[in-house]
C-alpha cells in the first residue's frame, strides 16, 4: 500500500472550531488536517463552543481523537479563546496544558500566537449584548444558504464587527511589538486576515463554521494563509 504523500510544514495554526456547534466542519477539518504532516499545531482558541460535552456528535468527537493522536508525533499548543471557558478548568477536562498565548521562532522571526478576544473591547464591556448578538448571529447562520450569504453580508457590512476586527488587529499588534515578535496569530473575529502593521504582520485564521475556512502554514520563515472550501 503506497503512503499518501502529504506536505510538510513546520507549524499549522487553526482556530474557531467551535466543537458543538451544528455548522462545525469536523469532518472537512479531518479531511484537510490528513493532507499535511507538521511539527508544531497550534490550536488558536475557541476549539469548543462551550463545555457541554454532551452537545459533541461523533465527528466533533472524531476531531478530539485526531488531536490525541497527533499530540503523539508532533507538538499541539492549545490557547485558550472566550468560549472555551476558564484556562484551568478547560486544562482538568482536556488532560493537557492550556495557554494564554505562546511564543516560538519561524526562521529567525519571533512568533506570537493569542486568540485576540483580551482585546474585544465591546465583548468585556457588554457581556449579555455580546451574548446575544452571538447568539442572534448563530441562528441566522444555521438557516442561511450554503453560500453564507447573510453572515457573510453582516461581517462585511456591520461596523460593530468590522470595528471589533480592527480592534482586534491593533490589540494583538500592540502585544506583540511589547514582546519583540515579527509576526502575530489571532482568531476570535472570524475574519481572515493577513496584514503588516508597521514592524508587525498580523495574521487571522478565520473559523471553521464558515466557507470558506482558513488555516496558517509555516515553512521556514514563510507564511501562507490557506483558503479551504
Amino acid at each position: 500500500m503506497v503512503e499518501k504523500k502529504r506536505t510538510k510544514v513546520d507549524t499549522l495554526i487553526i482556530s474557531d472550531i467551535h466543537l458543538g456547534f451544528k455548522l462545525c466542519r469536523a469532518r472537512d477539518l479531518v479531511r484537510i488536517l490528513d493532507d499535511y504532516r507538521f511539527e508544531r499545531l497550534i490550536l488558536n482558541g475557541d476549539i469548543f463552543d462551550d463545555l457541554n460535552f454532551n452537545r459533541l456528535d461523533s465527528e466533533h468527537w472524531e476531531v478530539l481523537s485526531l488531536f490525541r493522536h497527533l499530540s503523539k508525533f508532533c507538538e499541539v499548543v492549545w490557547i485558550i479563546g472566550n468560549h472555551d471557558g476558564r484556562i484551568e478548568e478547560l486544562s482538568r477536562l482536556i488532560g493537557v496544558k492550556v495557554h494564554n498565548d505562546f511564543m516560538w521562532l519561524a526562521g529567525r522571526k519571533k512568533c506570537l500566537a493569542i486568540h485576540g478576544h483580551q482585546y474585544d473591547r465591546f465583548m468585556y464591556k457588554n457581556r449579555l449584548l455580546s451574548q446575544i448578538a452571538g447568539r442572534l448571529f448563530y441562528f441566522l447562520h444555521r438557516f442561511d444558504g450554503k453560500n453564507e450569504q447573510i453572515s457573510n453580508w453582516i461581517k462585511k457590512n456591520s461596523r460593530s464587527w468590522l470595528r471589533m476586527s480592527e480592534e482586534v488587529a491593533a490589540g494583538a499588534v500592540k502585544y506583540a511589538g511589547e514582546r519583540g515578535a515579527s509576526y502575530v496569530f489571532c482568531g476570535h473575529t472570524h475574519l481572515a486576515r493577513d496584514e503588516q502593521f508597521g514592524a508587525v504582520h498580523y495574521y487571522n485564521s478565520g473559523a471553521w463554521v464558515d466557507h470558506p475556512s482558513h488555516l496558517i502554514l509555516i515553512k521556514g520563515d514563510a507564511i501562507t494563509l490557506k483558503l479551504v472550501r
